[in-house]
Order: C-alpha cells, then sequence, then structure tokens
C-alpha cells in the first residue's frame, strides 16, 4: 500500500493477527491483541495519535485488511529533508512501525519507538 501526502493506510488483521514474519520478525505484542484489532478499525485516528502519530484532518485513513492468503505492508511518504539520500539511507529509517502504519518515517529515527503508555482515546457516543 503506497501512501501519499493525502492518504495513510494502516496494517492490521482482524481475525487472527497474521503478520510478514519472514520480512519483518515478530510481530509487537499489542499488534495481536483483541483490543488493538477492534479498536483501529473503528477509530483509527484515535489509536494512531496513542503511538504518537497525529494526522490531519485532511489526510485519508485506510485500514487493510490482511489475511493468510494476502500480507500487506505500507511504502511510507518521504521525510522531509531526505532529498538526496541514498536508498540505503532510506531504508535505515523505515522502521517495522512505518510498514505497519503506525509511525512515519523520521531522519534520525532508526529504531521502532519505545514510548510511555498514553491513556486510550475513545470518541464520545461510541
Amino acid at each position: 500500500m503506497v501512501d501519499t501526502p493525502d492518504l495513510h493506510h494502516v496494517i492490521v488483521c482482524t481475525l487472527c493477527s497474521c503478520y510478514p514474519r519472514p520480512i519483518l520478525g515478530n510481530s509487537p505484542e499489542w499488534y495481536r491483541t483483541p483490543n488493538f484489532r477492534r479498536r483501529i478499525v473503528r477509530w483509527p485516528r484515535q489509536v494512531l495519535a496513542e503511538f504518537g502519530l497525529y494526522l490531519p484532518e485532511e489526510v485519508e485513513i485506510r485500514v487493510e485488511d490482511s489475511n493468510q492468503k494476502h500480507r500487506f505492508m505500507v511504502m511510507p511518504v518521504r521525510p522531509d529533508g531526505t532529498d538526496g539520500w541514498t536508498e540505503d539511507q532510506l531504508a535505515e529509517i523505515v522502521t517495522r512501525d512505518c510498514l505497519i502504519g503506525v509511525a512515519l518515517p523520521k531522519a534520525g529515527v532508526t529504531t521502532n519507538a519505545i514510548t510511555e503508555t498514553r491513556p486510550a482515546i475513545h470518541p464520545v457516543g461510541d
């Protein structure tokens, strides 16, 4: 799935937590939880905010459901300040979290961020 400045993809398996292990290694524990799988489909913008990813309202978020036959990864938008970078330099900043859509690549960030747990954000009335 290719992200654009107006479109952001998030990958989830709502049934069984399918994940491209041969490419990305073991899935993060939170990815396998029914809570994450259910909430990312219903409230993607709020769940992404819990990961520290705040997307403008004008950016459409599409949640793609992987399954046993189809595995997806996200090709993120090239980050600002990386013009002239080589493919190897860009590959260093595309983390596992970027490839499943819960983070954006950032110059200088070469690992999945471990952040403090944030309180869950739930829309009022749902």
